[in-house]
């Protein structure tokens, strides 16, 4: 008797979405080929160009959905892609797709002397300080990266006369600035917006603010509340969208006394009682509902000290009342503590000294910052003009407890340290870390302890795995420090991608690739500063060949461009 045939196997619907994920992705990247032709001579698209398209995805979209983030935020997501360029098919090293750039300190006691770089947030308070009021300030050494450099742009758009040079930013004197019906770029920072923010505010004005990718999906709603009840209104050009771009007019008429709702970052509480110098009257910010209130007040106090103004502080509120600023000649800034931070940790990795030139912030996370590394090992030594730091290579890591103020954001810091204990085959735990992080932190952990070569045993501890890493991209600044933080005990890690640096400090790759004694030159003003022209460039070593894309007609071809990048099936 002859058996009934079997059933066909149906394919498993997760591959089948695969399937379709990969067909998406290769419409982007012919959607972005098509969009770089477009471009103008400058490298940018046409705004009329844009609109266009932006009207017809509307329209398609609205067939399909009526969800506004395919509406809107799809598009403007889409408008920021960036894809890696097409390798030339001559090129061997090119047939590896990217293979990221190899990180590999000399295997040396590191000794470093510099001046810490000025705290990004406050060198943009002062400069926001400076125009306000017209008046000349220098500051050095900025770090120069992209929301320093967006804040300075927006700044001088609105009126000012700021210019930048060799890591020092200088504000001439010039007329105070006012409150120009324009539209104004704030780049990819929210502080930059709650700055131009804050000052519009106590003026009778209007003014267009547009930003990047961050702040067009970012969700504005609370601060779009909280104006109404300062006689604003903040209205989103985009229908349905919560993010910028945005109308602001302002009727310049604030209550006494305004009180900071819990959901308001705090940043603009600080935008506000900066501003507040130049309102008509005085201001009073009540921050006793806020649960930020300590780290507001401790970041806002001592640039408003600086800048001579006369703030008046109780208990849970600061009033400030209006007056002329007296800027000094060259302001005094505390050090960026997310970057100076890891330099501090260098000993821990590679052993010897490391001396930071500056003051340490008296923020409650800048402090949990310096405990944590107490309690690493680091031998820490605090004066008047400097840090100095000094220990040997760390060979146990228990990560329990952090500090109590010690931020989230810098948990990549306690897990480079672990993993450099770990792996010089040292005793390294991180379960009663993990167990209070979110879902997020514990994935991107994850994904960085497989990049470095580490894996998570069932006790809780770490352990080396005997295979190569593979190239690993950082999802921001801190956590590619964290990555160059372990090739200090893991030579020839690969990072896809080192230009996220440029959003936390652009010249870091040639102080790292100089270790462990980083070439120095002098200043104007004879003062020690890290030599991004002089350093040794050997260890940073690309194996990603500089590829520009052809821009002539596409051809029309059966290729995968996925596999052309190297994203194999």
């Amino acid at each position: 008797m002859d058996k009934p045939a079997s059933p066909k196997t149906r394919r498993p619907l997760r591959d089948v979405v695969c399937d379709v994920d990969r067909d998406i992705l290769k419409l982007l990247v012919r959607r972005y080929n098509f969009l770089r032709r477009m471009h103008n001579s400058k490298g940018f698209l046409e705004a009329a160009e844009e609109r266009f398209l932006r009207a017809s995805w509307k329209d398609a979209a609205a067939k399909v959905s009526s969800d506004a983030r395919l509406c809107a935020q799809f598009f403007s997501l889409m408008q920021e892609l960036e894809f890696f360029p097409k390798p030339e098919e001559t090129d061997n090293r090119a047939k590896q797709a990217y293979a990221g750039f190899n990180l590999a300190p000399t295997q040396k006691p590191v000794r470093l002397n510099m001046r810490g770089p000025l705290c990004c947030r406050a060198t943009r308070g002062l400069l926001m300080l400076a125009a306000a009021a017209g008046s000349p300030l220098s500051l050095e050494p900025c770090l120069m990266n992209g929301p320093v450099l967006d804040c300075l742009k927006m700044l001088n758009q609105a009126g000012a006369n700021l210019i930048q040079k060799d890591g020092r930013i200088t504000a001439r004197e010039a007329k105070a600035l006012e409150a120009p019906d324009k539209a104004l770029h704030v780049g990819d920072s929210a502080w930059n917006f709650h700055l131009i923010l804050a000052h519009y505010l106590g003026r009778p004005s209007r003014v267009r603010l547009s930003g990047d990718s961050g702040l067009k999906l970012a969700d504005l709603s609370a601060v779009r509340r909280f104006l109404s009840a300062l006689g604003a209104r903040l209205a989103h050009v985009i229908p349905k969208s919560n993010g910028l771009p945005a109308r602001l007019e302002c009727s310049g008429m604030l209550p006494d006394v305004v009180s900071l709702p819990h959901d308001v970052p705090p940043e603009l509480g600080e935008a506000l009682l900066l501003a507040a110098h130049g309102y008509p009257k005085a201001f009073t910010l009540d921050v006793a509902d806020h649960p930020h209130k300590g780290l507001l007040q401790c970041r806002a106090l001592p640039l408003l000290q600086a800048a001579g103004v006369n703030a008046e502080i109780g208990r849970d509120s600061i009033r400030v009342t209006p007056g002329r600023l007296r800027l000094p000649q060259k302001g005094v800034l505390p050090m960026e503590p997310e970057l100076a931070l890891f330099l501090l940790s260098l000993p821990l990795a590679l052993s010897g000294e490391v001396r930071l030139d500056g003051f340490w912030p008296a923020w409650p996370q800048a402090r949990a910052g310096l405990q944590l590394l107490r309690q690493a090992g680091l031998d820490l030594r605090e004066n008047g003009d400097g840090i100095q730091a000094s220990a040997a290579r760390i060979t146990t890591a228990r990560l329990a407890d952090l500090p109590r103020d010690f931020p989230e954001e810098w948990l990549p810091l306690p897990l480079a340290l672990a993993a450099c204990a770990a792996l010089r085959d040292g005793d390294a735990e991180i379960t009663a870390l993990l167990a209070k992080a979110d879902n997020n932190a514990k994935q991107e952990t994850y994904c960085f302890l497989q990049a470095v070569g580490l894996t998570l045993a069932g006790d809780g501890k770490l352990r080396k795995k005997e295979q190569e890493p593979g190239v690993w991209n950082a999802p921001n600044p801190v956590w590619a420090l964290a990555f160059a933080l372990a090739a200090c005990a893991r030579p020839h890690l690969r990072l896809g991608n080192p230009s996220v640096m440029a959003g936390l400090y652009p010249g870091f790759w040639a102080l790292y690739n100089g270790l462990p004694e980083p070439a120095a030159r002098k200043t104007d003003t004879a003062d020690a500063a890290v030599s991004v022209e002089n350093a040794p460039r050997r260890r940073v070593v690309s194996a990603v060949p500089a590829v520009i894309p052809t821009t002539g007609p596409e051809k029309e071809s059966n290729s995968d461009p996925l596999t052309e990048m190297g994203l194999q099936k």
